[in-house]
């Protein structure tokens, strides 16, 4: 748990802005998306004008809380953004790998904040005047959100419960990742008290998936292949498993775990191309391996258990290279 002298400096920290930026890593997950409508709905019950920003377009799955915040996006106000901002606050993340649209405006940008749960460090939030939070034994960025709330002594209402939740949920797997801990339950038993509704919720995220998700997850499947005598599982998606299915990039969230259920494994990549000669592989294991160290091996990061790292370089001399390494590691 974050300290109460960390957590005060920063609830100072934060009274002292108008118009904060709010940012998070490309592709935002549940976590970064719940922290992101989390903080919003905190600082403007504190009279502060948030201005929480997105690089791309906001998740169809995570729809349930596009309410909670006045969303902004990057591309299409990114000068009216960095005049008017204040202070950055980063959410999620503190790898410029992962915010490299805004990365440029981080080195002269106002007083920043960092607040953050995963293991890679860039030195964001470094200079004088800035501030970071990091918490690598908080089982979500959500849950050291919810740790500044109650510093910042905001009440928990339903709306944002409901965005702590889904963060702490989706990052958690539903309660049956290894960095699920009694913190993690006391805080979702809160959240539930406050409003937070955990089969709707669920519902939501998981129960409204598009036609073309399932014939993705299909595709996948068919092609996946096992090394290392069936201790790791690859699966591959490329812009031809995209037009034939009519899936996009949005969809892929999770999909690395389908492979989890095989009885065996120890780790699982999913390789996906992406535009510019840009593979992104997304590493997972169950027991053993530090998937964040070998993530970093390739300019990425993330958690002992889940981290993912983005490569350019041609698709054939990337993935060989890639599958090579993993299996060394096991």
């Amino acid at each position: 748990m974050s300290s109460r002298h960390d957590l005060h400096a920063v609830a100072a920290w934060l009274a002292e802005s108008a118009q904060p930026l709010l940012v998070t890593h490309r592709r935002p997950d549940g976590d970064a998306l719940g922290a992101l409508a989390a903080m919003s709905l905190m600082l403007s019950r504190g009279g502060v004008e948030p201005l929480p920003v997105l690089f791309d377009r906001f998740p169809r799955r995570y729809a349930l809380l596009q309410p909670l915040a006045r969303w902004h996006d990057w591309e299409a106000e990114r000068e009216v953004l960095c005049g008017e901002c204040d202070a950055v606050v980063v959410l999620d993340t503190c790898t410029l790998t992962q915010l490299e649209p805004i990365a440029p405006f981080l080195a002269r940008a106002p007083r920043t904040l960092v607040i953050d749960h995963h293991a890679t460090h860039d030195p964001i939030g470094t200079r004088p005047g800035d501030l970071r939070l990091l918490n690598e034994s908080a089982s979500a960025t959500c849950l050291i959100v919810a740790d500044l709330c109650r510093a910042m002594h905001t009440p928990l209402d339903a709306p944002l419960a409901t965005a702590l939740f889904v963060g702490l949920a989706t990052d958690c797997g539903w309660f049956r990742f290894s960095n699920t801990d009694a913190r993690t339950l006391r805080l979702a038993a809160e959240l539930l008290e406050a409003g937070a509704d955990p089969s709707g919720i669920h519902q939501a995220l998981y129960e409204q998936e598009p036609r073309a998700k399932l014939r993705l997850v299909a595709r996948l499947l068919e092609r996946l292949e096992l090394h290392a005598d069936g201790r790791l599982a690859v699966m591959y998606l490329r812009p031809e498993d995209f037009a034939a299915t009519g899936a996009d990039d949005t969809m892929t969230e999770d999909l690395v775990n389908e492979a989890a259920r095989l009885a065996g494994t120890e780790a699982t990549l999913l390789i996906t191309q992406e535009a510019g000669n840009v593979v992104r592989v997304n590493f997972r294991s169950k027991r053993n391996l530090d998937v964040s160290a070998l993530a970093r091996r390739f300019g990425g990061g993330g958690h002992a258990r889940a981290a993912g790292a983005r490569l350019m370089g041609a698709w054939d001399h990337v993935v060989p290279r890639v599958i090579a390494e993993t299996i060394e590691a096991l």
